[in-house]
Formats: structure tokens, sequence, C-alpha cells
């Protein structure tokens, strides 16, 4: 397949990108045994109303291009993600007060980059912002566990995050960096508009991107047995609620 295409598999992660229309899916492949699959069929429906030629691929083909992920039966081609400059973002965001981002500061993990984005999608976070280096990317991986997530926010790729920090704090936003040492969330009120700064799965957000951080906050945790803390995705989820909920939903 083409280098200059994403690879998108999982039923919904190609529906997300047919129905979104923010990029150009230009093939569509279905295995040969899922025809009839209600959820295929209604890609198929969507694929030849946008005019994506469809063609049939091989199971072995397809597990082979998936590197044996769960493909589902269904395989797209298309343009690559747009990215945002952060200036267009800040643009953008102009004037909205109760504005959520993300930014993520080397996480390397596909599945856990997968799941923090679908979360910030269903909890309101308009923007999320990647490293162009020692971060995982969007990769089919990634689309797949975000379940089409990718297409419904905007994405920022910045050369180096600590200086994009600073732009937004002089724009007005709010730093929160998540970090076990941090105040507790059940303490902490949020001013806003806001960025959460999530760090990688093992040593966390680094030094230097805290210290541009206005607050470090934390989840209570009570430790079970051997399990002492909250993997990446599940603390992000559980801090965006809580931004969402106070941020979002306050009146």
């Amino acid at each position: 397949m083409s280098e200059n295409l994403d690879v998108l598999y999982g039923v919904h992660a190609v529906m997300e990108a047919l129905k979104s229309k923010k990029r150009n899916v230009v093939q569509l492949y279905v295995a040969d045994n899922k025809a009839g699959h209600r959820g295929i069929e209604e890609i198929i429906r969507m694929a030849k109303r946008n005019n994506v030629k469809i063609d049939r691929m091989d199971l072995k083909m397809m597990d082979r291009l998936s590197k044996g992920a769960n493909h589902q039966g269904v395989l797209a081609k298309a343009q690559p993600v747009r990215l945002m400059k952060l200036s267009n973002a800040i643009y953008e965001a102009e004037g909205n007060k109760k504005d959520l981002w993300l930014a993520v500061d080397e996480m390397t993990d596909p599945q856990n980059l997968g799941a923090i984005i679908r979360s910030a999608a269903c909890l309101g976070f308009s923007t999320i912002i990647l490293p162009q280096r020692r971060t995982v990317g969007l990769t089919p991986a990634v689309y797949k566990v975000a379940c089409g997530a990718v297409e419904n926010v905007n994405i920022v790729e910045v050369a180096n995050l600590s200086n994009a920090l600073l732009d937004l704090k002089e724009e007005g936003f709010w730093i929160y960096g998540a970090d076990m040492d941090g105040q507790s969330i059940t303490k902490t009120e949020y001013a806003s508009p806001a960025v959460l700064v999530i760090g990688s799965e093992g040593t966390g957000i680094r030094e230097k991107t805290a210290e541009h951080c206005d607050q470090i906050i934390s989840i209570p945790q009570k430790q079970l047995g051997n399990v002492d803390s909250l993997n990446a995705s599940a603390a992000a989820s559980i801090i965006m609620y809580d931004m969402f909920a106070k941020v979002q939903l306050k009146k």
C-alpha cells in the first residue's frame, strides 16, 4: 500500500473516516467471508455514495497488512489526518472559555494513545497535542483502538512540547500535569481554557514539562496487592472526566 496513505482497519475506524469526511477515503477492502455483515454492509453503502473504490481482499493479506490485529474484515486506505498548526488551533479556540485540550508527553504504547484519544473525544476535549519525536504517533493500531475518534478531534503536532505549553499559557490556557505526587483531583477546581498533560507509561511527564504546568494533579488510589497504579489511558480517562464535569458541565 502507498506510503503516503493511512491504513485504517476495523468497522468503527473505517466508518467514522467515511462519515466525517475530514479526509478522503480512496480505497476500501472487504474480506470475502464478511459479505452480509451489518456494519460492513453499511460501510459499503457509504463508500459507494462517496465514490470510493471497493475491492475484495484475501483474509491472509488483510491479516498481514493489519499485522495480525482484529481488522473485523474491513480495511481502507485514506489520506493522512490533517494536522493543525498550533497557531491555527489557538485561533479556532478563541473565545471558548470552557475549551479543553490534551497534550501527550512521550507516550509510546499505541493501545494507550488510541484509548486516550477515544476518551478525549467522548469527554469534550477538542484538541490533542502530539510531539513529533519520542511519541508513537498516529499508527493503524492507534486508529483501531480509537474507534474513529481521531476523525472528531483536532490533532496538533509540535516540535517542542514545552515551547507549545508556554505559547498556550500566553494565550490564556491553564496547564495541568498528571503525576502521582500531585494534588488530588478531588481538591482541584480547574481554571479554563485548560490543557491536561499526560506523560509516558513508565516515567510520566518529563521534569521540564512539569515546570510549565500551573498545577500538578493526581488520582487518589488505594493500593491493592501488587497493583500500585493505573495505566496511562485509565488515569487520563478519569482526570478527563473530572475536568469535563467541573468545566463543561458546570453551569
